[in-house]
């Protein structure tokens, strides 16, 4: 058999997956040796899905050829993206991988749109542009609607211009570039969010995460969170901070936490716990439970610690 039914089942195992786990697709290219798929999970289940997809495409393919093992080298790699400032250039950049591979890089411009239209194992963009759907499974509206008010054929046509627009130019296509920590694109604000809102309270393994510092906004060192603690609850001498047993009580516990949530990606617990008064792992995570307790019961408190990380902001 050639390798198109493999490809064909590769897309039909996709639907069903899609299908099984509420995710949407919003572009997707197969190359000869990788690929690339535009999702969305409405359910926070990206790793189930992908896992499911994975484990029956490598059983049926394993079971079609007579092997076994692994199918797939490493990993899949997942970058989260901020729809509003990159998904148009990502599915972009999406369309596009059939002609930016080395073999094409100097055909002319009007072969390169030919093989783009007319690449099977991907979006084929005049289909999008006729309405056809020749693959269920994908959602064009978010996409075309970013670019027209209504998603129809003059809409989708505009899309498709847009693509096409890319291949005009050189194709030097850099957004990949602003991914941070390999793995957020967006905005400044945006990357602080899903830093704040999913990876500040975690133990993150660097060994995995190798560039998880790029995710972290704000101080760097201990020394420049004191200085803001000591402005806000007026502390006559900053070292007090750094000691166990000291009068100000709350300014230090307040001083230890924004550490654990500033300092946690940049450097490890045992080293800043080091640099605050020997404290432990245990010590640290303590502190934390204490001083929301407190915010919860003491106004004044928790004014005081907005204050220190707005300051820290």
């Amino acid at each position: 058999m050639p390798i198109d039914f493999d490809r064909e089942k590769f897309l039909e195992i996709l639907a069903a997956s899609i299908e099984q786990y509420n995710v949407e697709v919003h572009a997707y290219v197969l190359m000869s040796n990788h690929l690339h798929i535009i999702v969305k999970t409405r359910e926070a289940n990206l790793q189930k899905f992908m896992q499911r997809f994975n484990t029956s495409y490598t059983v049926y393919y394993n079971r079609r050829h007579k092997r076994s093992g692994h199918l797939y080298q490493g990993r899949y790699k997942a970058i989260l993206i901020e729809a509003d400032s990159s998904l148009l250039e990502l599915s972009r950049y999406v369309h596009l991988n059939p002609v930016r591979i080395k073999n094409y890089a100097k055909r002319g411009i009007e072969e390169k749109i030919k093989i783009v239209k007319e690449y099977v194992w991907s979006i084929v963009l005049p289909d999008i542009v006729m309405l056809k759907n020749g693959k269920g499974f994908v959602d064009y509206r978010m996409i075309v609607g970013m670019l027209s008010k209504k998603d129809d054929s003059k809409g989708r046509k505009v899309y498709e211009q847009f693509v096409y627009d890319e291949i005009l130019k050189d194709m030097n296509i850099t957004f990949w570039e602003d991914v941070k920590g390999q793995a957020v694109l967006g905005t400044e604000s945006f990357v602080d969010f899903i830093y704040e809102r999913f990876l500040a309270d975690r133990n993150i393994n660097k060994k995995e995460q190798t560039k998880i510092k790029e995710l972290t906004r704000g101080p760097e060192t201990p020394e420049e969170i004191a200085k803001k603690v000591v402005e806000v609850f007026g502390v006559k001498d900053e070292k007090e901070l750094f000691q166990k047993y000291t009068r100000n009580r709350y300014a230090r516990s307040v001083f230890i936490e924004p550490c654990r949530k500033h300092l946690g990606a940049k450097i490890s617990k045992a080293e800043f716990g080091r640099q605050i008064g020997n404290m432990s792992g245990a010590a640290i995570n303590e502190n934390r439970k204490r001083i929301f307790e407190v915010i919860k019961k003491n106004k004044e408190v928790e004014k005081l610690y907005q204050r220190v990380e707005e300051k820290l902001k």
